[in-house]
Order: structure tokens, then sequence, then C-alpha cells
């Protein structure tokens, strides 16, 4: 906070009667100390300039009169003089003279507020803080006409940053005071009017703009970050011409440039500070001749950054205050507001859909094959009418309409092209009626849905797959994967334990993969099977004799919650990493939206955020696997 901002009172002060003649005189008093500055017309045009006859003072103007900046902040302003010849001998620039600028719009005021914010920020600009300390802010209100767009951020009112504001009303004005330097102002100036007594505050009067932004000027900062590299800078720069025009009306545009002009004499000269404009050719050059905003299109995209983002972020108000000074002059038409409702809508309102619930529509999709794994287990490729994109652990869930949805894992690897295998057990009326599907016929799917395992983080690495019963089906879309890709992976170790001999799955491929070396493939079953000749019990069995370097080893487990209880513990007891060790919570998906609220375990959400979860991030979620 400025020590201007912080002398201002909270707009509570009473309001007091002020009649126009008044007015005349407070403004003749006034000029026998300061500089009064207000609009009049010279020349056949509305002008702020220095008032010599109080009645020329007009306090109704539109908003197309220029702004009082050039006051505070002057389009030419010498810093200080020099003499040549010998030792350089500076002189510094007298004080900055008394002076009330009479009849501020309240979007001046909050652009008054911009610049305080700006050039009193770090190291002072004392040349702008002498000015500021030397003038008096008197208000007045004002009617918004097509180009304002004040409503839309705050600035068409005012309840502090003034000295004095006046306010129309049927028979007159009433003045109130909002600083002690506007107190003692009308306790001097206009001693009868201070004598009055006061009405009480007037509620802040919203004004009616014609046009405005279609959303929360809030909102603004975030949507522009997303929208650095859009096409619309491109548009926006084949319009502008460069002009500057735009930035040098504003009233809370502050760029300059200082240069030296020497005396026609030779014997000295004068450091200067003049305007400039970051939309100028040549504002960004620098040494050796470059410019790093070489195109309109940049220059047009740093203004609206500066005025809509990077002050708010450090300030928390536009740099705009909705004026419309520059759509008015601007020889290309670009309106801040259309750029910004077009951006806006184009970027930020949410594509609505056609019909209300579409993502639990499922689309239809034909079965292409069905085939028998197991006395339960039935595998179905299905032929849907997009393309799937997926990671291996996702899910689909399929519908047989009249009886439900249900999800299924995705058994085979992410390929091109609009077909994937699901793999059912016969369990329930649903799964049952699935069974009895055939070739041809069609059901509903919806999805993919689910994080699957992040194939990267298994590249060059030793792979130790663990699936128990139909855990399979997960880690068969992984190890397809990796088998498309084999030389990019290390050794690949696949432990499966199940039931009993009938109850596994894809039993060509397993014995396909165990004969063919390039992979490990080592069973266990727990039924005591005469004709079996391998390991039997669960399946920690098949961890002895497991030959591992853990630090380079990447494991992935799916199977039963009773399976992670002991082999979780196995794993990390070897030395697999906790980041290194991933694992399947499929069993607890539903909707595939995370909406349902079915697979929420306490923080984790399994469908937004799984199925597939380093063992790091859940297992604190002894729900989900210590049962």
């Amino acid at each position: 906070m400025t020590p201007f901002h912080a002398k201002e009172q909270a707009a509570k002060t009473p309001w007091r009667p002020i009649s126009r003649g008044e007015i005349e005189l407070l403004v003749r008093s006034l000029a026998n100390v300061y500089e009064v500055v207000g609009v009049q017309e010279l020349r056949g045009r509305l002008t702020m300039e220095r008032i010599d006859d109080p009645a020329l003072l007009r306090l109704e103007f539109p908003p197309k009169v220029h702004s009082p900046k050039k006051f505070l902040f002057p389009n030419w302003e010498q810093l200080f003089r020099f003499r040549l010849g010998g030792s350089v001998l500076l002189e510094a620039e007298t004080a900055a003279p008394p002076r009330v600028i009479f009849g501020m719009h309240p979007c001046d005021l909050h652009a008054v507020r911009v610049l305080d914010d700006c050039l009193f920020e770090g190291e002072a600009d004392s040349a702008y803080r002498a000015k500021r300390a030397a003038t008096i802010l008197v208000g007045v209100d004002c009617t918004p006409d097509e180009h304002c767009f004040c409503t839309s951020v705050g600035t068409d009112r005012v309840a502090g940053g003034f000295d004095l504001f006046l306010h129309r009303v049927d028979d007159g004005y009433l003045v109130q005071c909002g600083s002690g330097k506007g107190e003692a102002l009308l306790d001097r100036h206009a001693p009868v009017v201070a004598g009055r007594p006061g009405a009480p505050p007037l509620p802040l009067q919203v004004k009616q703009c014609n046009e405005g932004l279609h959303f929360a000027v809030e909102s603004l900062a975030p949507l522009l970050g997303e929208a650095y590299d859009h096409p619309v800078w491109q548009e926006v720069g084949d319009r502008c011409l460069g002009c500057g025009a735009c930035t040098l009306l504003c009233p809370t545009c502050y760029c300059f440039n200082v240069e030296d002009r020497i005396d026609l004499d030779l014997e000295g000269g004068e450091r200067v500070r003049t305007w400039d404009s970051c939309q100028f050719d040549q504002f960004t050059r620098v040494a050796g001749g470059g410019e790093f905003r070489g195109s309109q299109a940049d220059r047009q995209r740093h203004r609206f950054f500066r005025k809509y983002k990077y002050l708010w972020e450090k300030h928390q108000r536009t740099a705009c205050v909705g004026c419309g000074r520059c759509s008015r002059e601007c020889l290309g038409r670009i309106d801040p507001k259309r750029v910004l409702n077009g951006l806006f809508e184009k970027e930020a309102l949410p594509e609505l859909p056609a019909v209300p619930g579409a993502e639990y529509r499922p689309q239809l999709a034909q079965i292409l094959q069905a085939s028998d794994l197991t006395a339960s287990e039935k595998s179905f490729r299905l032929r849907l009418n997009a393309p799937l994109v997926f990671e291996p652990g996702a899910f689909l869930a399929v519908s047989v309409f009249g009886l439900g949805e249900a999800p299924f894992t995705i058994a085979s690897p992410p390929a091109e092209g609009c077909e994937a295998e699901v793999v059912v057990r016969a369990a329930g009326a649903l799964t049952q009626a699935l069974h009895r599907l055939k070739p041809g016929d069609q059901l509903g799917v919806r999805g993919p849905f689910g994080k699957g395992f992040p194939l990267e983080q298994f590249l060059g690495r030793d792979v130790l797959l663990v699936a128990g019963g139909m855990g399979l089906i997960t880690l068969r879309s992984l190890l397809l994967t990796i088998l498309a890709r084999r030389r990019e992976f290390g050794r690949v170790v696949l432990l499966y334990g199940a039931r009993d001999t009938e109850a596994f799955l894809f039993r060509d491929e397993l014995m396909a993969w165990h004969r063919g070396g390039e992979l490990d493939c080592r069973f266990a079953v727990m039924a005591d099977e005469g004709e079996w000749t391998g390991a039997r019990g669960d399946i920690t069995y098949l961890f002895r004799d497991l030959d591992l370097v853990p630090q380079r080893t990447v494991a992935a487990v799916s199977g039963p919650a009773g399976m992670y209880r002991f082999v979780n513990p196995l794993l990390l007891r070897l030395g697999i990493d906790e980041e290194q060790l991933y694992i399947n919570l499929e069993r607890h998906m539903k909707c595939g939206l995370g909406k349902c609220g079915k697979c929420r375990i306490n923080d984790i959400c399994v469908c937004e955020c799984g199925p597939i979860f380093p063992y790091s991030r859940v297992k604190h979620l002894r729900e989900a696997i210590e049962r």
C-alpha cells in the first residue's frame, strides 16, 4: 500500500450539497494556490487543460476525453540539465508545482492506483512521487458510452483514492471528502459548503455498459496463461498498424524512453523522459540490433498479458480500467473486450454435450470373436466405432442392456485400430448374459478408462510380473506390449499362480512363452494334482531361487487382495523399491468417471488415479491391499 492509499478514509464520510456556482467559486479560490486543470472545450474539442475561467469547466463530459495521466506522468519530462565543457555540471529539475486535477472519472482514479502500484514498487520513481504528492484529485461521476466496459473490471465506481468527489443530483451536486487533504481543502476554500450538515453516504451507483466481458475478470489471468500460443494473437497482430495509439492514450501505460538533447549552442543540454510504447517496432531492440518481440502479434500479446495477467498476479487488479480509449482510436478496430470474449468462448467455455448424460451413454461394439478360456472364463474380441487409446491396465465398461454394465480390464495390448479384447467370468446375471452372446452380436461399451502401467518406467529395466488367477488378464496386456518391443527391456520373469491347472488362462500363450525363451515363466497351483510336476502351493513358492537384481528391477503385481498381503512384503524384503512396485486395484472400478463413489478408498479415487498404482502411493490403503 502506498502512502497515498494509506491516507484514504473509508467511503463513509458524509455528502454535502454544493451548487454549480459554489463549484466555480471553489475553483477560483483554488486557482490562487494551485494550478487547476479540468475539462473544457478548446478549438472545438474537449480537452483537459489548465482552467483560467471557472465558468468554462465541464463536469459532464464523455469518456473519450484524454486521460489526466499527463499531469502525473508527463509525455515529456526534463529529468535534469547538464552543462558541457570541462567538468560536467548537473542541474536538478525544479520541484513539482501544486496542482488540482478537477473532474476525474472513476476509471481514471482507478488508473492512478495502477500507476501507484507500478511506480512506487521497489525503488519509487521520485519524479512521479513528487507530482503525485503535490496533486489533489477531484473525482466526478460519469456515464459510460458504447466503448466502455468499466463495470466488467470493477472501475465504474470508487470508494477511495480521491481527495474530493462530486456526484450529480437533480438540483446540483453532492461533494464527499475522501482524505484529510480534501477535508482541509474544503474548509479553506469552500467554508460555507464545509459547514453544512452532511447527508448519509450514498450507495455506490452501479453503472450500465452496453457491452462488457462475458466472464469474471478474476478468470482472465489463468485464461491467458493457457493461451500464450493461441492463434488470436496473430489475428490481432495482422490488424495492428503499430501506431501505439492504444498505449499512448491508455491511462495506466507508463513505458518511457530516456535520451539526451543537446542545446543549439552545444554548451549544454538536458536529459528527458518521453513516453514510449510496447507497440513500436524498435521498443525491444537490444544490443546487436536484435528484437526479442519482433512481430506485431508478439507485441499485442504482450500488451494483453501485461494488462490482464502479469499485473493482476502481482497486485490483484487489472492494469486496464475499461475506459475504452484504445478501441475508440484504434485504426485497426481492435477492441479488447471482443478479443477477450472471443478467447474465453473458444478456450474456457465447456463444450456442452448434445445430450445430457452423454458420458454415461455407451457406444455399440460388435463381437468379432468369442473363445472359451476355461470352464468359467470366456474371451471376447470387440470392434468399436473409434480407435482406442489406452495404457496397459486400462478397462472398459461393458453393457448388456436391461441388466446393466460392469468394468472389464482390457486384455489386449494398445495398438492402432478399433479392436480390444476382454475376458469375462460367468458369475452373475450380467456376465452369464455376456457368455450367451455370439460373434456378430452387439453390446454397449464406454471407455477406455483409467491410468495403466507407465511403460516409460519399465524401459531398460528387468521386469518381474506376478499374477494370481484372473490377475493375468491385466498383466497380459502389459506383457504383450513388452514382447512387441522386447529389445527395449532387460530380463522378463512371469510368476503365475492359480487354483488348479484348469484355471490357467491363455494356456496356449503360456506354453508358447515358456518354450520361446523370451521370458522366464514359472507356474504354481494350489490343488494337489497328480499329473502336475510344477510348484505346488501359493504363488510365494515361486519366489524360491528367484535371481533378481532389485536395483534394476521393476515389478507389476495383479491378483486377489489376499495375494497382495503376502506378495508385496516379500518383494519389498527382496529389495524392490516402493516406487518400482506397481499393483492393480481394478476390482474397485465401477463408473469409470470417478463420480459414483464406489471406488473411493480413503483419499484415493481409483477411477481417476488408477487402477495401476505404485505401492508407495497406496500402501496406506489397508482396505484395499491387506484383506
